[in-house]
């Protein structure tokens, strides 16, 4: 059944009407008539079914059938921290780790950012980075739509976020105090609510930017002697971490 993520949706009164984009997919794309069912969720983990009563010019008017119970989440919530890179190698990154079920994306910029700096993506691109967040979403049958947040410098991040949760940092060199992923995951307290990997730029870190990390209360972990490109290691370091923790089909 097709799923659609709708912004506030209130069925106090049983009929939700959809416009925009949602419509043009369901007329011109799917062909939906009347009387078809489909699910809408709001971003929020509640999900209903509905029908649809009628099909109008710009508007779909549809009927409140009955909520659906949504797909678990992880138990774990999972925030991935993203070295500015290309933008498809980003939206690959974000459209796969959501469907694993990633609840956060922050994109930080480091020193051997791709552009510098300067790179930083645009409104507009963070808007398409958060659609690509809501699709995957539709796709995959979560009831939730992860954050993507503004880019922001990379220690500054770091030290937020490490007042959180744990923090994973995946690094190419291979030093004394680096650990495997499996171990680094083997450390953590059981039972943990959230935690956060950080994945390099297609330039890796500087060691001195490394040191900052480890100084500033994170872990190094390798991932083995081959060099992966960021958005693979994205999604192999979620898909571990789900593995690991027992969310990937455990």
């Amino acid at each position: 059944m097709h799923r659609f993520y709708v912004h506030d949706i209130d069925t106090t009164d049983r009929s939700i009407s959809l416009d925009g984009l949602i419509v043009r997919q369901l007329k011109t794309v799917l062909r939906i008539d009347t009387g078809e069912h489909i699910r809408l969720f709001d971003g929020s983990g509640s999900e209903w079914e509905v029908e649809i009563a009628h099909i109008g010019k710009t508007e779909v008017s549809t009927t409140l059938i009955s909520a659906v119970q949504p797909v678990p989440e992880p138990t774990i919530k999972v925030t991935i921290l993203l070295g500015l890179a290309r933008p498809e190698r980003i939206e690959l990154a974000i459209q796969k780790c959501t469907e694993l079920g990633a609840v956060r994306f922050i994109p930080v910029m480091s020193e051997r950012v791709q552009g510098g700096n300067t790179g930083a993506p645009s409104d507009k691109r963070l808007e398409r980075w958060h659609r690509i967040a809501v699709e995957a979403s539709e796709q995959c049958g979560r009831a939730t739509i992860p954050v993507v947040e503004a880019p922001a410098p990379i220690m500054d991040v770091i030290h937020k976020v490490i007042n959180e949760q744990p923090l994973l940092c995946m690094w190419e060199e291979h030093v004394a105090e680096s650990q495997s992923l499996s171990m680094a995951l083997n450390s953590l307290d059981d039972g943990i609510p959230a935690l956060a990997a950080l994945i390099g730029p297609p330039g890796g870190f500087s060691a001195q930017e490394a040191a900052a990390m480890q100084q500033a209360g994170a872990k190094l972990v390798t991932l083995g002697a081959r060099v992966l490109r960021s958005e693979t290691a994205a999604i192999a370091v979620m898909s571990a971490i789900l593995y690991e923790l027992g969310d990937l089909g455990g």
